[in-house]
């Protein structure tokens, strides 16, 4: 019998404010606070998927060099339709991104958190 994984359960974001990021991933992106410990971390998601927030400890500031080794973004699926409402809710909130790009397969845009977290929306294009 081989081990294979059933899916993400989530993925650690480091955010200098906690109670901030739980507001701005819920007003910015509808996720919800799922389970939380004292003090951290504060999971949040959508579905399945869900961010575990932690606290940046204070004078750290986090890696900002794209070549870095490590994680590059969290990237989350929507519709076509979902896409177009996303750069409507982005920009009600004054949140500049880039894009749609489009990928032959499918359209991302590009955005990132308070902290500069780097996120994307993306769908699959209609065959």
């Amino acid at each position: 019998m081989t081990f294979a994984v059933e899916c993400i359960d989530h993925v650690e974001v480091f955010v200098r404010d906690l109670e901030a990021a739980v507001e701005w991933y819920a007003d910015v992106l509808g996720l919800r606070e799922t389970h939380r410990w004292s003090p951290e971390p504060i999971m949040i998601g959508a579905g399945r998927n869900k961010l575990a927030l932690f606290r940046l400890e204070p004078g750290v500031e986090p890696l900002a060099d794209e070549a870095r080794v490590g994680w590059r973004r969290v990237a989350w699926r929507t519709t076509e339709n979902g896409l177009a409402k996303a750069m409507q809710q982005l920009q009600r909130f004054g949140i500049s991104f880039e894009g749609p790009v489009d990928h032959g397969v499918a359209e991302s845009i590009y955005f990132a958190d308070l902290d500069g977290n780097p996120l994307e929306i993306t769908c699959d294009r209609a065959s």
